[in-house]
């Protein structure tokens, strides 16, 4: 019996969704630390009124973010094409493409997010423009750094991707602790984000250099149609997401009281932690799932053991948040937010349902099954209107939250099953 047991933990330890999800696991779980941090101690020294402008800005900054995880899911998927029929030469044209052309589009978004502040703050309520400023500088930097990120994602360089993120979390957490206490507030906590960005941009870009910078060169020839289509799939599906998720908390912040928001923002935070605690899932799943596609074989075990894992966690967390969510939310924020508690357990039940949805989304992507995402958007559009038009309370607004994710698991998971590939090439590399 024990050498059964023995030899079932020893394949375990040889599975590479297990392994690179363990590494994973234990590096998200250290950004996802530093990042509560980040949020308890900002929370205590902004104050309920100021800290709901911070989340606010940051919870737009998640939806306009979304280009950026369109990109690093595809060219994730790319990278891991690539890597499967050994083409480095590729995979180092596709890194230098990525930091020329994006480091341009990110000057852009920077300036226009520049000359939109006043406009935006004055949405907001933020009282001080320069914090939109900071918030479109965190965005520009964002949209180079988790692409290039995906390529280390593509590549299953996941020890150089743990380093790339705890580095990020670290630098933002140690420069807020200095920033805020010395008085800069919420411009100090978002100065201190983006110098942590800036940080591990540094950081990754070296990696890449060391690893293909020695490559031979080699053009990027890719299939334009295909491309396209990706794209496209990618882009719309990594829209919905985003949406389910983060659009509530900027409409709750522009229809209820500075108070409410404020309270909503801490629900949000604590709630949230599901989400991030199974983040690492999908970021493993992606890579593996091409990998079997491209070999010919049925990627579904890989989603099984995915949503296997999912469930496991986030019940974990749900169990807490029903027996200590007062304690939960004023861990996090402080005891000025204790009134939020009775809203936790419900926004954790839609933030594992919006959990699973990312895993089986980032899932049909890795196997290039796009036929969900249609039925998805007019679920992502519904919740939208619904928000809008019903927000007489918080529970109603959580309540919109738990109906629009499970509708959209259904309908994603129903859409477009998986065909078994045929062996044979890769298709990125025509």
């Amino acid at each position: 019996m024990l050498d059964l047991v023995g030899g079932r933990l020893r394949s375990l330890g040889r599975d590479d969704l297990i392994r690179h999800g363990a590494l994973v696991f234990v590096s998200i779980s250290v950004v996802n630390l530093l990042s509560f941090a980040f949020h308890m101690l900002v929370s205590r020294r902004l104050g309920v009124d100021a800290y709901g402008s911070l989340n606010a800005l940051l919870a737009g900054f998640t939806v306009l973010y979304v280009p950026a995880a369109i990109l690093t899911t595809v060219v994730a998927k790319y990278a891991a094409e690539f890597r499967a029929v050994g083409d480095t030469a590729r995979l180092r044209a596709l890194a230098l493409r990525i930091a020329v052309w994006l480091s341009a589009a990110a000057l852009a978004i920077f300036v226009l997010g520049a000359l939109a502040a006043p406009a935006i703050a004055t949405y907001l309520h933020v009282a001080d423009a320069r914090s939109v400023v900071l918030t479109a500088a965190i965005l520009a930097v964002n949209l180079v750094l988790p692409v290039l990120r995906g390529v280390l994602q593509g590549v299953e360089n996941f020890r150089a991707f743990a380093v790339s993120a705890i580095l990020e979390a670290a630098v933002k957490v140690g420069l807020a602790f200095a920033l805020t206490g010395a008085g800069f507030g919420v411009n100090g906590a978002l100065a201190a984000w983006l110098l942590g960005s800036v940080a591990s941009l540094v950081w990754t870009g070296a990696i890449l250099a060391i690893e293909y910078g020695r490559a031979a060169a080699a053009p990027l020839r890719l299939d334009v149609a295909r491309l396209l289509r990706t794209t496209g799939g990618v882009a719309l599906a990594t829209l919905c997401v985003a949406s389910l998720g983060f659009s509530d908390v900027v409409i709750v912040k522009h229809v209820f009281d500075a108070r409410t928001a404020g309270l909503y923002g801490a629900t949000s935070l604590a709630g949230k932690m599901l989400y991030w605690l199974v983040s690492f899932v999908p970021i493993v799943v992606l890579p593996r799932a091409v990998s079997r596609v491209a070999t010919g074989a049925s990627a579904r075990p890989i989603l099984l053991q995915a949503l296997g894992i999912v469930a496991v966690l986030a019940g974990a967390g749900l169990a807490a948040y029903a027996l200590f969510p007062g304690a939960i939310v004023r861990a996090l924020a402080g005891g000025a937010f204790g009134d939020a508690a009775p809203l936790l357990l419900p926004y954790g039940v839609a933030t594992t349902l919006l959990a699973v949805l990312n895993t089986v989304v980032i899932y049909k992507i890795g196997v290039h099954r796009f036929g969900f995402v249609i039925p998805l958007a007019l679920v992502a559009l519904a919740e939208l209107i619904a928000i809008a038009t019903f927000h007489d309370t918080p529970y109603r607004v959580i309540s919109i939250l738990i109906v629009a994710d499970a509708v959209a698991l259904a309908v994603t998971l129903v859409a477009a099953p998986e065909r078994r590939p045929s062996p044979g090439g890769v298709p990125a590399a025509s």
